[in-house]
């Protein structure tokens, strides 16, 4: 039977705007904005869970949220059973040994003063219950350069003297240093070529069945996500509209978000021809949602039901999940 690692569990996160000057001159308050709204749903381990949306659905949101970089205002995020929101400094710090990141930015998550074997060793300095000597470091660091597929020459070198995609596995290996059990991977080809991206891609997945890791792979680029994931959620305006096993979500498209979304991706077909479906009008403000279905104002379906009542998740079989009315009618 499958292990959840991971369970989310009603996830809500929330910013506020309207503080300061302009809500004290103008008295327009604090404004909510919605950036992650109930979301619920579990990773399992050993398998890779991709995140896909437009720009500003709330997908890095939620992942940082599963770190705590972000507080939630409401829910649970269950980490092997323990949940992460009630976990106090002492656990979190314990958690976070157990689960990293590989940020979007690489060269804006370096310090641009230390070498990379400083920036590599330094999470095994932090942590506390292993204590190694200089010499012992040094190979430590050495080994993680080669897991990379980077020279062990790197060590002494300064992040401005790397590539994009050299960046990146040093980012890698920085997040693999403590053998952790869940990586969340934020956009990591971002900004690459295409083999260089492919180069990555096919590191991680071997580093995946070497050491057992979770992935959430957090992404726009659904070929990426097709390729990599196992399991996929589908998001817009800071809900979950379509969620189930990649294959499933592709080959059974059932929310008219994601028929438009994976409609978009490029391709050619074999008569030469493509049917992309275009939607009409921009996405809602989340300080502001709609009411009803948040994707109504763009949706080409829409009816009355869907300006009134919210659609649930429901289980479409086989743990396939679409928050749709056509699908509930």
């Amino acid at each position: 039977m499958a292990t959840k690692l991971i369970e989310i569990r009603n996830l809500k996160t929330h910013f506020y705007q309207g503080k300061g000057l302009l809500s004290k001159w103008f008295g327009k308050g604090l404004r909510t904005v919605h950036a992650v709204d109930g979301v619920s749903l579990s990773i399992t381990k050993g398998r890779t869970f991709g995140l896909v949306g437009e720009s500003g659905c709330g997908k890095s949101t939620l992942g940082n949220t599963i770190f705590r970089l972000v507080e939630p205002q409401e829910g649970e995020v269950l980490f092997e059973g323990r949940d992460v929101v009630k976990m106090d400094h002492k656990e979190l710090r314990k958690f976070r040994q157990q689960a990293q990141i590989i940020f979007q930015d690489q060269f804006g998550c370096m310090n641009p003063r230390m070498t990379v074997g400083q920036i590599i060793a330094e999470p095994l300095l932090m942590r506390q219950s292993v204590q190694l000597r200089q010499e012992e470091l040094g190979q430590k660091v050495v080994e993680l350069l080669r897991a990379v597929n980077l020279d062990p020459d790197a060590i002494v070198k300064f992040p401005n003297e790397f590539s994009g995609g050299q960046a990146r596995r040093i980012g890698v290996a920085r997040a693999i240093a403590l053998q952790p059990k869940f990586i969340m991977a934020d956009e990591p080809t971002s900004g690459l070529d295409i083999s260089t991206a492919a180069t990555i891609l096919n590191l991680m997945q071997d580093l995946q069945d070497r050491m057992d890791i979770t992935y959430l792979w957090v992404s726009h680029n659904l070929n990426q996500v097709k390729y990599m994931s196992d399991d996929m959620a589908v998001m817009y305006l800071g809900k979950v509209v379509e969620m189930g096993e990649t294959k499933d979500v592709f080959s059974q498209m059932a929310h008219p978000y994601t028929k438009a979304l994976i409609s978009s991706v490029p391709r050619v077909n074999a008569d030469g021809r493509t049917s992309t479906i275009f939607l009409e009008g921009e996405i809602p403000s989340p300080i502001n949602p709609p009411s009803g279905c948040y994707f109504r104002t763009r949706c080409p379906h829409v009816f009355q039901r869907c300006k009134e009542e919210e659609p649930p998740l429901v289980d479409l079989g086989g743990g396939h999940f679409c928050a749709c009315h056509l699908q509930s009618n």
